[in-house]
């Protein structure tokens, strides 16, 4: 039946493609064979890059995305999807520069796609790849003008990047990068205290983020002359 329902994807009539999509992309999270079906079924990979590409025009391809998480969720799609380059279509979703709610859920969506490459156990090759493809610079646009949800997925990316020696090690070897993810948990910080109710997730990553800073000594200093004032005069003290 599964198998059946992923050759359903070529179908080309919209109604039989639409309903196949639906089906999957809901029951993705009981089907543990669907990601090696996805990726080992003739064509499917490239039907499916061919949905992302023409997501800019059309944005109601959501389910799409949900089954890209599928595949990145598991180790052994997951290095092949590394491998094959491909975290790099969905950069460019993360980079919208609108807010619209449909191009939102796009974001989210891409934004879950590089999340999900980072869930536990902590992968260094998927680390490494999304460092030297400047994911960090990519989680920008989600922290500046996104959804709360997009921020918060931005934030965990960076924070599970932070949690690894090779992540810190990157962010922390050259003064630009350091300023540049200050620069980015300041931003969310301001954000929260607009907030009428913070949201108690994103606030937990960001001082995981700064945890993590921490740890290097240099690092270390930069907090010490750097850290926000508001982390320490009772303005998070809700948390």
């Amino acid at each position: 039946m599964i198998i059946k329902r992923v050759d359903d994807l070529h179908n080309t009539i919209p109604s039989t493609f639409d309903s196949t999509l639906q089906n999957l992309s809901t029951h993705r999270k009981k089907l543990e064979i669907l990601p090696r079906l996805l990726w080992k079924s003739r064509c499917t990979m490239a039907m499916m890059l061919q949905q992302i590409l023409k997501i800019y025009p059309h944005t109601s391809l959501y389910n799409i995305l949900l089954l890209f998480k599928c595949i990145t969720h598991y180790p052994e799609t997951r290095n092949r999807f590394l491998k094959a380059d491909m975290p790099t279509y969905f950069y460019p979703l993360m980079d919208i520069n609108l807010t619209d709610k449909p191009l939102e859920c796009l974001r989210l969506g891409a934004l879950g796609v590089i999340a999900h490459m980072l869930k536990l156990p902590a992968d260094t090759a998927v680390v490494r790849y999304l460092v030297n493809t400047s994911c960090l610079q990519h989680c920008t646009k989600a922290i500046e003008i996104g959804s709360t949800e997009s921020k918060t997925i931005a934030v965990f990316i960076i924070n599970k990047i932070l949690s690894t020696g090779e992540g810190l090690q990157y962010c922390c070897v050259l003064p630009d990068r350091f300023f540049f993810i200050d620069g980015l948990l300041k931003k969310l910080l301001v954000y929260l205290t607009a907030m009428g109710t913070p949201c108690p997730s994103l606030f937990n990553l960001l001082v995981g983020c700064y945890t993590n800073l921490s740890y290097k000594p240099r690092t270390r200093r930069g907090l010490r002359r750097y850290l926000p004032a508001m982390l320490f005069n009772g303005t998070f003290a809700c948390f």
